[in-house]
Parts: structure tokens; C-alpha cells; sequence
């Protein structure tokens, strides 16, 4: 079996590794060494896992779930970060390995997160960040939250899922919410929740073993199709299967937990339409979303903008310092979206 340091000289021979700020992170993964592990120093951080996703709960937890009870846990709708101490600062790494520059940020400045990392240096937070960010919509009711679903030592160890939410919750770190306790038997107590999540505008929820690390997680219909309205627009800059897999499992869940079929079948079709209806109303034809963020230096703000990807395009509406941050308000610009829909209304016509 090769060695870590044998891996890493393969993903550096076949160019699966990268070298940036610092940072060697694995782009691709390489053999059993996930995609977004990252190594610093003599100190490695492995990819998060995928966790495995069920569309029936009834089924799902019959087939997949070995442990006799779990907990449930609400499933953020924020963007992935892993945070670890180095030098004394807190670093923060995308799914994919990437340094977040805005994130590190943020979490210095968190004295909770900070003073966590500071108790345990080896340990590694795993958390959703939601709010101002570059990659959630904008909100006013609070700037960031970062919500810790996971604590480890980088090197796929965990605390259990309750010794995680009681130390944690000691240290006075924001977690997950709490949604209750199950057993196997207990799928109509799941549905019950799920139609509760739903109607509250919730993502879903992650079940977790209890004594043993079993993870899966269930988004509830409601959630599918407001996705699909929040991104109907970029049909052509979304991953093939990410409108096809909302509109299939939103199904099977309606079905599931009893809900008004023809109710749902006339906002999923509103909500196909709704992003295109506003590109349109536009007058332009771009497709595009809005962001809000606050960043303590420029220096910050030309790190995120070079993190972008290159199916964007940044527009800044406005840049304004308050005190020592500086709030801007940016347009992410989908470069092959807009291209298309520019074409459609210009009279371009198309081979099929």
C-alpha cells in the first residue's frame, strides 16, 4: 500500500496537485486521497467525505442506516469550510482545497472559533458558512454565521455526534441545530420533521449514528424547488444534472410525505420560469446574481475576486467603507448564460 508522501509525489507527477498560497491542495483526488485535501506544512487536512444522499426516508433509513438510533440535525443551505489554526491564525479551505480568504477573516475575528483552535491546535473545525458572502444571498438580519457540523483532527477522525455538540456547545460555538432523536422504526416521526422543514423553508436535515460515524442527509421539496428558482437563469451554467436531480427527488419526496401533488407541480413550474422571467425583464439579457460582503482591507476583496471562476464575470454596483470594513455589492455575471440569452433575443437562430 503506498504512503501518504507516495501519493502526494504521484499527484505532483500527474499535476493532480497545486501549489498556491502556500498550500498544496489536491485538485483531483489520488487513489484513496480525496479531492480538496490540503497540506501545510508537515500537516495534512483531508478532504470532507461526501455524504450519502437518500430520497425516501422510510426506504433510505431501512437500507442505509445500521446504527439503532440517530440523531437528525438541519442541513445548512451555506457553502463548505474546514478551519484549522496555523502560526496562530485561523485557515480556511473550501471543499474543493482552495484557501478562503474571506473566511479566515472572519473566524480571526471570531473569539469563540479562535479560542476553540487555541485550546486544541491540532483539531479541525467543519462548518457551513452562511450570510454576506460571496456565495450566499445577502441578508439583513445578521453579517455571517459560521455553523459547525463536524469536529476532527484532519486525518478522517471524529468526535461522535454527540460529544461533538457537547464540547462544542461548551466552548460556545454556534452548531448545527438539533432536530431530535430516532430510531430505526420511527420513519413517520421523520416525515412528521420533514414536513415541519419544509414548511419553515428549511434545506432538510443529516441523520447521524449515534456511537457509530453513519452519515446521510435528506432535503426536503420545498428547498429543490426554490433552488430551481434561484437558478433557473443559469441553465446553461449549471452542472447537466442539477435541475434534472431537483425536479426527480422533489417528486419522489411529495409523494413520500403526502403533500399537495398539484400544489407543488405549479411552483416547480413557476419556479423553472421565475430566474428566466427576471433575465428577460432585465432588458439585457444577462444572467447574474447579487452579493453583499464586508471585508477589512482591499487586499481581501482582490483575493476573492481572484478565486472566482472563469464562468464569471464581477460587477461591484458599489464599494463603501464604514469604520474599519469596507461593504461592497457585487453581481456575479454568468458568462455563457447571458452569451446565449443575448443571442436568443438578438433573432440568432440555432441548429438543434
Amino acid at each position: 500500500m503506498k504512503s501518504l508522501r507516495q501519493h502526494i509525489r504521484e499527484g505532483l507527477r500527474k499535476k493532480r496537485i497545486t501549489l498556491s498560497d502556500g498550500v498544496y491542495r489536491f485538485s483531483q483526488a489520488v487513489g484513496p486521497v480525496p479531492r480538496g485535501t490540503v497540506v501545510v506544512g508537515k500537516r495534512v487536512i483531508y478532504g470532507f467525505p461526501k455524504i450519502r444522499r437518500i430520497f425516501s426516508l422510510g426506504a433510505g433509513i431501512g437500507r442505509n442506516m445500521n446504527s439503532p438510533e440517530f440523531i437528525a440535525e438541519e442541513k445548512i443551505d451555506g457553502f463548505n469550510v474546514r478551519a484549522a489554526l496555523f502560526g496562530g491564525k485561523v485557515m480556511c479551505f473550501s471543499r474543493s482545497g482552495l484557501v478562503d480568504h474571506f473566511c479566515s477573516e472572519k473566524l480571526n475575528m471570531d473569539e469563540k472559533v479562535l479560542g476553540f483552535l487555541e485550546a486544541h491546535p491540532h483539531a479541525v473545525l467543519y462548518g457551513e458558512m452562511v450570510g454576506n458572502t460571496p456565495h450566499t444571498p445577502p441578508t439583513d438580519e445578521y453579517d455571517v454565521k459560521y455553523l459547525v457540523f463536524d469536529i476532527g483532527n484532519g486525518r478522517k477522525r471524529y468526535l461522535k455526534a454527540l460529544d461533538r455538540r457537547k464540547e462544542g456547545g461548551k466552548a460556545g460555538l454556534e452548531m448545527v441545530p438539533f432536530l431530535g432523536k430516532f430510531g430505526k422504526g420511527d420513519a413517520e416521526g421523520l416525515r412528521k420533521l420533514a414536513r415541519r422543514l419544509d414548511a419553515q423553508g428549511k434545506e432538510g436535515m443529516v441523520l447521524r449514528g449515534i456511537g457509530k460515524r453513519e452519515l446521510m442527509k435528506y432535503v426536503v421539496p420545498s428547498s429543490d424547488i426554490h433552488d430551481l428558482a434561484q437558478n433557473s437563469a443559469q441553465v446553461f451554467d449549471m452542472p447537466a444534472g442539477f435541475m434534472k436531480q431537483r425536479v426527480f427527488r422533489s417528486a419522489i419526496s411529495v409523494n413520500e410525505l403526502g403533500l399537495d401533488k398539484r400544489k407543488y407541480a405549479q411552483r416547480l413550474g413557476e419556479a423553472l420560469h421565475s430566474g428566466l422571467e427576471e433575465m428577460l425583464a432585465s432588458g439585457g439579457g444577462e444572467v447574474r446574481e447579487r452579493f453583499r460582503v464586508r471585508v477589512s482591507s482591499e487586499d481581501t476583496w482582490e483575493k476573492i475576486k481572484r478565486q472566482m471562476g472563469k464562468e464569471v464575470r464581477i460587477e461591484v454596483e458599489s464599494t463603501k467603507k464604514s469604520g474599519k470594513h469596507i461593504a461592497i455589492v457585487f453581481y456575479k455575471v454568468y458568462k455563457e448564460g447571458s452569451r446565449r440569452a443575448r443571442r436568443a433575443l438578438e433573432g440568432y437562430a440555432q441548429t438543434d
